[in-house]
């Protein structure tokens, strides 16, 4: 499997490495669901961050004497909201991963281009 980084930086790159061997690699899914996976992530820092400011809030309020019931509802909801974005995300992350999974390995440029190795040039021969 190629490296998330490089694959993520060089899609465009590695798709014409791949057409050198017939393989057609679908930037648009790829680029959608790396889209999906970036909105997912911020909507989940945001909502942390926000569970965290409120979890604050309920121990000041709690310090204060004050009711920290509907601090505490407030937390739970953001839990939930948290648990739905966290399985979204996997289930984007598991998508990526096997649209990756399929990918071959690209080329080195020394390779001759085709389909299967009846296009390769033997270089030499080693053996009987």
């Amino acid at each position: 499997m190629l490296d998330n980084k490089f694959f993520r930086q060089n899609i465009k790159e590695t798709a014409v490495q791949l057409a050198r061997r017939g393989f057609k690699l679908d930037i648009e899914k790829f680029n959608a669901l790396e889209e999906r996976r970036k909105v997912l992530q911020t909507q989940t820092q945001a909502l942390q961050n926000e569970r965290n400011t409120r979890s604050k809030a309920i121990g000041k309020a709690k310090a204060a004497g004050e009711d920290i019931q509907p601090l505490l509802k407030e937390v739970e909801y953001l839990g939930d909201q948290l648990k739905t974005l966290e399985r979204q995300t996997d289930e984007v992350l598991q998508a990526l991963k096997t649209l990756q999974l399929s990918v071959p390995n690209i080329l080195d440029d020394s390779v001759p281009d085709g389909k299967d190795e009846t296009n390769n040039i033997e270089v030499r021969r080693w053996g009987t």
